[in-house]
Protein backbone atom coordinates (compact mmCIF):
# COMPACT_ATOMS: atom_id res chain seq x y z
CA UNK A 1 0.00 0.00 0.00
CA UNK A 2 2.90 2.28 1.02
CA UNK A 3 4.27 1.47 -2.35
CA UNK A 4 1.06 2.65 -4.44
CA UNK A 5 0.93 5.80 -2.63
CA UNK A 6 4.76 6.35 -2.95
CA UNK A 7 4.14 5.43 -6.99
CA UNK A 8 1.47 8.25 -6.47
CA UNK A 9 3.42 11.29 -5.19
CA UNK A 10 6.18 10.67 -7.90
CA UNK A 11 4.07 10.56 -10.97
CA UNK A 12 1.66 13.55 -9.50
CA UNK A 13 5.19 15.59 -8.55
CA UNK A 14 6.46 14.41 -12.22
CA UNK A 15 3.54 16.06 -13.76
CA UNK A 16 3.98 18.70 -11.84
CA UNK A 17 7.43 19.38 -13.03
CA UNK A 18 5.84 18.47 -17.00
CA UNK A 19 3.58 21.59 -16.13
CA UNK A 20 6.11 24.03 -14.89
CA UNK A 21 8.60 23.83 -18.12
CA UNK A 22 5.64 23.60 -20.46
CA UNK A 23 4.46 27.06 -18.71
CA UNK A 24 8.08 28.58 -18.51
CA UNK A 25 8.69 27.41 -22.42
CA UNK A 26 5.25 29.46 -23.43
CA UNK A 27 6.48 32.14 -21.33
CA UNK A 28 9.66 32.71 -22.49
CA UNK A 29 8.44 32.80 -25.92
CA UNK A 30 5.80 35.43 -24.76
CA UNK A 31 8.18 37.80 -22.70
CA UNK A 32 10.92 37.60 -25.94
CA UNK A 33 8.10 38.83 -28.66
CA UNK A 34 5.81 41.43 -26.72
CA UNK A 35 6.89 42.09 -23.12
CA UNK A 36 6.45 40.86 -19.59
CA UNK A 37 4.33 43.34 -18.78
CA UNK A 38 1.79 43.57 -22.21
CA UNK A 39 1.83 39.42 -21.53
CA UNK A 40 -1.14 38.28 -19.43
CA UNK A 41 -1.61 34.87 -17.80
CA UNK A 42 -4.01 33.65 -19.97
CA UNK A 43 -1.84 34.18 -23.05
CA UNK A 44 0.48 32.07 -20.94
CA UNK A 45 -1.82 29.67 -20.14
CA UNK A 46 -3.00 29.21 -24.05
CA UNK A 47 0.37 29.11 -25.39
CA UNK A 48 1.10 25.89 -22.83
CA UNK A 49 -2.46 24.79 -23.51
CA UNK A 50 -3.53 24.32 -20.30
CA UNK A 51 -6.35 26.16 -18.23
CA UNK A 52 -5.69 29.52 -16.47
CA UNK A 53 -6.53 27.65 -13.02
CA UNK A 54 -4.05 24.79 -13.89
CA UNK A 55 -1.40 27.53 -14.32
CA UNK A 56 -1.99 29.04 -11.42
CA UNK A 57 -1.77 25.68 -9.75
CA UNK A 58 1.95 25.99 -10.61
CA UNK A 59 2.53 29.84 -10.57
CA UNK A 60 1.31 32.50 -8.25
CA UNK A 61 1.78 35.37 -11.02
CA UNK A 62 4.26 36.16 -13.48
CA UNK A 63 6.85 37.85 -10.90
CA UNK A 64 7.45 33.90 -10.22
CA UNK A 65 7.78 32.62 -13.63
CA UNK A 66 9.97 35.23 -14.61
CA UNK A 67 12.18 34.24 -11.38
CA UNK A 68 11.90 30.58 -11.90
CA UNK A 69 12.88 31.73 -15.74
CA UNK A 70 16.00 33.60 -15.37
CA UNK A 71 17.22 31.01 -11.98
CA UNK A 72 16.90 28.08 -14.68
CA UNK A 73 19.01 30.08 -17.74
CA UNK A 74 21.69 30.82 -15.16
CA UNK A 75 21.61 28.10 -13.11
CA UNK A 76 22.37 25.91 -16.81
CA UNK A 77 24.30 28.35 -17.61
CA UNK A 78 26.88 27.35 -14.69
CA UNK A 79 26.53 23.61 -15.28
CA UNK A 80 27.82 24.00 -18.60
CA UNK A 81 30.69 25.94 -18.10
CA UNK A 82 31.31 23.49 -15.72
CA UNK A 83 31.45 20.34 -18.16
CA UNK A 84 33.28 22.42 -20.65
CA UNK A 85 36.19 22.84 -18.47
CA UNK A 86 36.47 18.89 -17.87
CA UNK A 87 39.33 17.69 -18.94
CA UNK A 88 41.96 20.55 -18.92
CA UNK A 89 43.62 22.19 -15.49
CA UNK A 90 44.91 24.92 -17.32
CA UNK A 91 42.52 28.01 -15.48
CA UNK A 92 42.99 30.43 -19.29
CA UNK A 93 42.00 27.13 -20.91
CA UNK A 94 39.35 26.53 -18.64
CA UNK A 95 38.20 30.57 -18.60
CA UNK A 96 38.41 30.53 -22.60
CA UNK A 97 36.06 27.43 -22.44
CA UNK A 98 33.85 28.89 -19.91
CA UNK A 99 33.36 32.02 -22.23
CA UNK A 100 32.18 29.75 -25.56
CA UNK A 101 29.99 27.65 -23.51
CA UNK A 102 28.45 30.77 -22.19
CA UNK A 103 27.73 32.00 -25.63
CA UNK A 104 26.56 28.23 -26.79
CA UNK A 105 24.04 29.03 -24.16
CA UNK A 106 22.70 31.83 -24.99
CA UNK A 107 22.56 31.42 -28.81
CA UNK A 108 20.24 28.26 -27.84
CA UNK A 109 18.52 30.27 -25.61
CA UNK A 110 17.83 33.49 -27.48
CA UNK A 111 14.22 34.12 -25.70
CA UNK A 112 16.07 34.29 -22.55
CA UNK A 113 18.40 37.13 -23.84
CA UNK A 114 16.04 38.83 -25.61
CA UNK A 115 13.87 39.16 -22.12
CA UNK A 116 17.16 40.35 -20.47
CA UNK A 117 17.90 43.30 -22.85
CA UNK A 118 14.43 44.41 -23.29
CA UNK A 119 13.47 44.33 -19.65
CA UNK A 120 14.65 46.26 -17.02
CA UNK A 121 18.02 45.45 -16.49
CA UNK A 122 17.73 46.44 -12.95
CA UNK A 123 14.66 44.31 -12.31
CA UNK A 124 16.57 41.13 -14.07
CA UNK A 125 20.08 41.57 -12.33
CA UNK A 126 18.20 41.94 -9.37
CA UNK A 127 16.81 38.16 -9.51
CA UNK A 128 19.92 36.38 -10.61
CA UNK A 129 23.11 38.48 -8.80
CA UNK A 130 23.28 35.31 -6.65
CA UNK A 131 24.11 33.67 -10.29
CA UNK A 132 26.39 36.44 -11.19
CA UNK A 133 28.36 37.17 -8.27
CA UNK A 134 28.71 33.32 -8.56
CA UNK A 135 30.00 33.86 -12.00
CA UNK A 136 32.34 36.07 -11.13
CA UNK A 137 33.71 34.08 -7.68
CA UNK A 138 34.02 31.27 -10.10
CA UNK A 139 36.59 33.45 -12.60
CA UNK A 140 37.82 34.94 -9.85
CA UNK A 141 38.91 31.62 -8.74
CA UNK A 142 40.36 30.62 -12.64
CA UNK A 143 42.99 34.46 -12.07
CA UNK A 144 44.28 34.00 -9.11
CA UNK A 145 45.57 30.46 -9.72
CA UNK A 146 46.66 31.60 -13.15
CA UNK A 147 48.91 34.04 -11.25
CA UNK A 148 50.19 31.60 -9.04
CA UNK A 149 51.07 29.63 -11.96
CA UNK A 150 52.82 33.03 -13.32
CA UNK A 151 50.85 32.54 -16.38
CA UNK A 152 49.83 36.24 -15.90
CA UNK A 153 50.84 39.06 -13.69
CA UNK A 154 49.65 39.81 -10.05
CA UNK A 155 46.55 41.87 -10.59
CA UNK A 156 43.44 41.70 -8.19
CA UNK A 157 41.55 38.56 -9.45
CA UNK A 158 38.19 39.65 -8.19
CA UNK A 159 38.55 42.87 -10.02
CA UNK A 160 39.70 41.19 -12.88
CA UNK A 161 36.91 38.43 -13.11
CA UNK A 162 34.30 41.83 -13.07
CA UNK A 163 35.68 43.39 -15.99
CA UNK A 164 35.19 40.22 -17.69
CA UNK A 165 31.85 39.38 -16.57
CA UNK A 166 30.75 43.17 -17.13
CA UNK A 167 32.58 42.96 -20.77
CA UNK A 168 30.62 40.16 -21.28
CA UNK A 169 27.55 41.36 -20.21
CA UNK A 170 27.73 45.23 -22.05
CA UNK A 171 28.77 43.16 -25.75
CA UNK A 172 26.08 40.98 -25.23
CA UNK A 173 23.54 44.02 -24.88
CA UNK A 174 25.35 45.51 -27.81
CA UNK A 175 24.87 42.70 -29.94
CA UNK A 176 21.39 42.08 -28.83
CA UNK A 177 20.62 45.16 -30.64
CA UNK A 178 21.69 43.86 -33.75
CA UNK A 179 19.71 40.56 -33.71
CA UNK A 180 20.79 37.26 -35.37
CA UNK A 181 23.66 34.83 -33.39
CA UNK A 182 26.49 35.48 -35.65
CA UNK A 183 27.48 38.53 -33.55
CA UNK A 184 27.35 36.69 -30.48
CA UNK A 185 30.33 34.48 -31.72
CA UNK A 186 32.59 37.55 -31.48
CA UNK A 187 32.20 38.09 -27.91
CA UNK A 188 34.73 35.29 -26.59
CA UNK A 189 37.43 36.07 -29.34
CA UNK A 190 36.82 40.06 -28.55
CA UNK A 191 37.46 38.88 -24.66
CA UNK A 192 40.26 36.85 -25.41
CA UNK A 193 41.91 39.69 -27.57
CA UNK A 194 41.13 42.51 -25.52
CA UNK A 195 41.80 41.04 -21.71
CA UNK A 196 43.31 38.18 -21.37
CA UNK A 197 45.90 37.98 -24.34
CA UNK A 198 47.50 41.11 -23.51
CA UNK A 199 47.64 39.54 -19.72
CA UNK A 200 49.75 36.82 -21.09
CA UNK A 201 51.87 39.38 -23.10
CA UNK A 202 52.70 40.89 -20.25
CA UNK A 203 53.77 38.72 -18.28
CA UNK A 204 55.82 36.93 -20.73
CA UNK A 205 57.20 40.53 -21.07
CA UNK A 206 57.44 41.71 -17.66
CA UNK A 207 59.71 37.56 -17.11
CA UNK A 208 62.07 38.98 -20.01
CA UNK A 209 62.94 41.99 -17.88
CA UNK A 210 63.33 39.83 -14.72
CA UNK A 211 66.37 37.52 -17.00
CA UNK A 212 68.35 40.24 -17.67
Amino acid sequence: MQYKKSQGVERRERERLRCKEEIIAAASKLFAQQGIEKTSMKQIADGADMSVGKLYACFRGKDEIIRELLHDSMGSLQRKGDEACRGTDDPLEQLRRRLLAAIDHFKAHLDFLMIYHNESQMSCEGMIREHIDENIETIAELLAQAIDDGDIPPEDPYALAAIIVGSVHELMHAFAERGGKGALDDIPAIIDRIIIKPLETRREKDSGMEGR
